[in-house]
């Protein structure tokens, strides 16, 4: 094999095992970084005070979406549009451009 080969060759090795070897070191460097960032679970007791409290917040705001639900769902009227309240000059142009266009079907 000529040495230009052989050159091409041994550098395309090295360069994928330098690549392969940071995809390596990074993955470890995660997961020694997620090894020491977790904390042993610990169960939180409740004091019941505070209980009772979270289930009267709850309960206040499950009544307000149930009024304003309700009050949502109630069918209102509609106001009437303002009228359409036409000027003399309106009226006459209007008037000339019916004149000139004839009826209307």
């Amino acid at each position: 094999m000529p040495s230009d080969l052989l050159l091409a060759l041994l550098i395309t090795l090295v360069g994928m095992g330098l690549v392969f070897g940071a995809i390596l070191l990074l993955w470890l460097l995660m997961l020694a970084l997620i090894a020491l960032s977790r904390r042993p679970a610990q169960p939180e007791v409740a004091d019941e005070k505070v209980e009772r409290d979270l289930k009267r917040q709850a309960a206040a705001v499950a009544v307000g979406i149930a009024l304003a639900e309700k009050d949502a769902n109630r069918i209102r009227e509609f106001p009437l549009p303002p009228t359409a309240l036409v000027s003399a000059w309106q009226a006459v142009m209007r008037g000339n451009m019916l004149r000139k266009r004839g009826p209307l079907r």
